[in-house]
């Protein structure tokens, strides 16, 4: 799907006006711009009426956007996950948005055709190992130094450099955005402690290698009960992989590629995949796992079920290795190099 959008903005009391063209969004659908740093108001929504849609704003100020498409699972010829399309910053000028909304890496790539979107674009699209230099260069410039807004957010772990880095906005700068500021400084005290929270349960976790595995049941993607007794037990299983994960967790996600790899690859020689997600939605659950191909078997727990304090589940994702001959847990980690583990154990 393409999204070509433009938006045309006056300075002071910005007048803002919103237009694009939508491919693979059905007719009807509700869009709307959210308002990052004014604590996610509504700046406008609209429909799309024939393919195409348009926004009429009115802005104090720059700000940061989220368009977002507000219930796509109804609204998306194919849907995908959650309704972002993009994110951008309204300015004084003309805002161009190419959005490809089954591409999720796409949403990151922000927009072009204004000092503040050209930048945030050129960061976003360069080579990772080149855009800590292009972040400072952005800050550095009177015309784009509003962009620190953004770089300071990803400074949770080291509170001074987000400091500094919010030292480049001017005084009308800081005294504008006033409000986001100490919102934005609130929330990276808190993941910084998060961060202490993890780190410390880390150290604090006992390991349950050596351990005989705690046997649990729960329904799969079609609603019907698996005991993970029945997995281990089968005579064809030599090795069952206990996958603790969620949708919504973004490192369990980018491990699913290597749950993948290690299931195509073993599979045959005896290795099964039993995965528990924590996610609250059943329906969201079961087309991810679809979506994903995730052939294994799939299982839901609530978070509030037993099976997490069995296995001491602090966080995730964790991966347990069991040995189905003796029961016994041979691996309990975060992400495991199961590849290098199986090719011994599965050659």
């Amino acid at each position: 799907m393409v999204l070509l959008a433009v938006v045309s903005c006056k300075k002071a009391s910005i007048d803002c006006v919103v237009k694009g063209t939508i491919q693979g969004v059905k007719d009807g659908a509700e869009l709307v711009l959210n308002d990052d740093w004014n604590k996610w108001k509504v700046i406008s929504t609209t429909t799309v009426e024939n393919g195409t849609f348009e926004f009429h704003s009115r802005i104090p100020a720059p700000t940061h956007v989220y368009l977002y498409a507000t219930n796509p699972e109804d609204v998306y010829a194919n849907p995908y996950d959650g309704g972002q399309l993009k994110d951008f910053f309204l300015e004084s000028g003309t805002v161009i948005v190419d959005v490809h909304a089954e591409d999720e890496m796409d949403m990151c790539t922000g927009a072009t055709g204004t000092v503040l979107n050209d930048a945030f674009h050129k960061i976003h699209t360069a080579d990772p190992d080149a855009r800590e230099a292009l972040w400072e260069e952005a800050i550095r410039d009177e015309q784009t130094n509003l962009l620190a807004l953004e770089y300071a957010d990803k400074f949770p772990d080291d509170l001074d450099r987000a400091e500094e880095i919010l030292g480049h906005l001017s005084p009308d700068q800081a005294k504008t955005y006033k409000r986001y500021i100490s919102t934005l400084k609130k929330n990276l005290v808190r993941r910084a402690e998060r961060a202490e929270r993890r780190q410390n349960a880390l150290e604090a976790e006992v390991s349950l290698v050596g351990q005989h595995y705690i046997d649990m049941e729960y329904p799969n993607t079609e609603n019907r009960p698996v005991r993970l007794s029945t997995v281990v037990d089968n005579p064809e299983t030599r090795y069952v992989i206990l996958d603790f994960w969620a949708t919504w967790c973004l490192p369990c996600v980018e491990f699913i590629p290597t749950l993948k790899e290690v299931y195509a690859k073993y599979h045959g020689k005896g290795l099964e995949i039993y995965s528990i997600s924590q996610d609250s939605k059943a329906g969201d659950w079961k087309s991810y796992v679809e979506k994903n191909e995730m052939t294994w078997i799939n299982v839901l727990a609530s978070t509030s079920s037993k099976v997490y304090r069995d296995y001491g589940i602090e966080f995730i994702p964790r991966v347990f290795l069991i040995d189905c001959r003796t029961g016994e847990i041979l691996v309990h980690e975060g992400h495991p190099d199961l590849d290098a583990i199986l090719a011994e154990l599965l050659p």
